[in-house]
């Protein structure tokens, strides 16, 4: 937990039981803080579902670094003061989170937020909303998040986190800075860091917040409940699902151009097999039936069936940029 002077942050976020329009259970999302006071040596939060004060704590003591508190009469809990010293190479310029769903009703989700502020959100399963949306947060919004993931120290972690049991969800966090991938980390069933969990919790509720702007068509196009990757002859280089979503970002910015290129790379779409299921949202629907996608890095070619192809400029070689030849299998 989080104490400011007036209000107290939780590490897992506050969130409200209920049901939707169909009588289905979910979960609210409340926020990550709530007021508190202190009365003699007990300690009182705001319940945020209903604004009552509640009992939490009382106050046992404090020696050195360590605060004792108690909960009743037998049961007691120790918190430990951490001290942080955050390395200034966490200073990204965008953070893309997407997660994968799970074999049950975990949110599927993939959402961009740059060091500006811009939104790119896509709701894909069992959240509010579905489709694809853009928005803008404010400076103390996009700061509260980024600095969540700054104090997880990202480039000194693991580039994968998993635990031991099956059919959990798959989140993966991309990290991008002078418009390059500098980490992706991979973490089934949050097994990563304390504070990298913490940062999940941020990211990945914010957007049922704030203002959302529906952006109606899924252009360049998206597929649904896959990702991205690129095969070169026998060999293929697979995207994470945040990395898949970067590019997409990336094409969304590029122009589309009738200029000619050498194809190296064939676009295939990689299945999201941590998720298991029917298709949560059966309502989006692609206008035109996809036949190939093709690339050197630089231009993508999208050919449809029924249409005329499109073809994209990002400006740069978005392999030679963020890989490697040892990254194709």
């Amino acid at each position: 937990m989080k104490f400011s002077n007036d209000s107290i942050e939780s590490y897992l976020g506050f969130f409200k039981d209920s049901l939707d329009n169909k009588g289905r259970f979910k979960k609210q999302y409340l926020g990550n803080s709530t007021s508190f006071k202190i009365n003699n040596d007990s300690i009182y939060i705001k319940n945020l579902s209903n604004g009552k004060w509640e009992f939490k704590w009382k106050f046992v003591s404090r020696k050195n670094d360590t605060l004792k508190l108690a909960i009743n009469n037998t049961t007691f809990v120790l918190f430990k003061k951490l001290n942080y010293n955050p390395d200034n190479s966490n200073n990204f310029d965008q953070i893309i989170f997407s997660s994968s769903g799970c074999y049950g009703s975990c949110p599927i989700i993939d959402i961009s937020i740059t060091k500006e502020g811009n939104i790119l959100f896509q709701g894909e399963g069992y959240t509010t909303p579905l489709g694809f949306y853009s928005g803008k947060i404010n400076h103390k919004t996009k700061n509260y998040i980024f600095n969540k993931f700054k104090y997880a120290n990202p480039l000194k972690l693991k580039d994968s986190y998993s635990v031991n049991h099956t059919d959990d969800q798959s989140l993966t966090t991309t990290f991008v800075k002078n418009g390059k991938i500098i980490k992706t980390i991979s973490d089934y069933g949050m097994a990563g860091t304390k504070e990298l969990i913490w940062a999940y919790i941020a990211i990945s509720n914010f957007h049922k917040k704030i203002h959302l702007k529906s952006l109606p068509l899924d252009e360049p196009f998206y597929p649904k409940l896959n990702y991205f990757s690129f095969k070169k002859g026998d060999l293929n280089l697979y995207l994470e699902k945040s990395e898949s979503f970067y590019l997409w970002t990336e094409l969304k910015k590029s122009k589309q151009t009738n200029g000619n290129f050498k194809s190296k790379y064939k676009v295939i779409f990689n299945g999201n097999y941590t998720y298991w299921g029917p298709d949560p949202n059966e309502a989006r629907q692609h206008k035109y039936e996809i036949s190939s996608i093709t690339t050197d890095g630089q231009f993508f070619k999208f050919e449809f069936k029924g249409k005329e192809p499109e073809t994209y400029n990002l400006g740069y070689n978005f392999i030679e940029r963020n890989f490697k030849e040892i990254n194709f299998k």
